[in-house]
């Protein structure tokens, strides 16, 4: 429904989709623990067999089980306790827009853009000072509805900043640098914060030189409410 609204109503593509699919993908291929290791071709996600128009199979996340933790204490414990690499947060947020798809009164807008400069101004930094992102990518459309949300692009311009490998790492953000919830596990939620810490610590597989900022989303619902963190370089 939400990728229809914006296809009729902002001109974006299924191409435009299908490049968030195969930048994603790309960073899985990568991984060695990613449940699915395959790399994805635009010319392979076209001939993907559709699940309800214009999402594609290619488009929508994996089923998957697992767990994960995080242990959460002051930059003052951190250092008496001698701990290496602690991640700072640096910012947070969140937003919500209605309980009901039928209390929406836009399709195209979501909370996002609550949540993500409500993060960003926290941490006193603007969307073009961030070098990494992990965008909670149930579909390829909430990636692209993220970006635009967070102002990485205009609201309506998504779609075009989503091509040209602009996504990929050696890109101007890359995203869901160990394969997302479309190729590493679609396990939503800390797995897209743990990957923001290992990108902040300068360990991770596919590592982006040089990071010092990651924006993380998280949504719930039909993108109905958001949470954003904003991380940094280890203290």
């Amino acid at each position: 429904m939400l990728a229809r609204r914006h296809i009729e109503e902002l001109g974006k593509t299924s191409d435009q989709l299908g490049e968030i699919a195969v930048a994603i993908r790309r960073h899985g291929a990568a991984n060695p623990n990613a449940q699915l290791r395959k790399p994805l071709t635009l010319d392979q996600y076209r001939q993907s067999p559709s699940v309800v128009d214009p999402l594609r199979r290619d488009d929508c996340c994996l089923v998957s089980d697992g767990g994960a933790a995080v242990v959460l204490m002051s930059t003052q414990r951190a250092k008496s306790l001698g701990i290496s690499k602690a991640v700072p947060i640096l910012g947070f947020g969140q937003g919500q827009s209605s309980w009901d798809v039928a209390q929406r009164t836009d399709l195209t807008h979501t909370c996002a853009a609550v949540s993500g400069a409500t993060a960003l101004h926290m941490a006193g930094l603007r969307p073009q000072d961030i070098d990494v992102a992990q965008i909670y990518d149930c579909f390829t459309i909430t990636v692209l509805m993220t970006l635009e949300a967070y102002g990485f692009a205009k609201h309506g311009e998504g779609g075009a900043f989503c091509t040209g490998g602009r996504l990929e790492i050696g890109g101007e953000l890359p995203v869901n640098t160990s394969g997302g919830l479309l190729s590493e596990t679609g396990m939503p939620g800390l797995q897209l914060v743990l990957e923001g810490v290992r990108q902040m610590r300068g360990d991770a597989t596919s590592q982006v030189k040089d990071a010092r900022t990651c924006i993380v989303s998280n949504q719930g619902g039909i993108m109905h409410t958001h949470s954003t963190l904003v991380l940094g370089n280890p203290v």
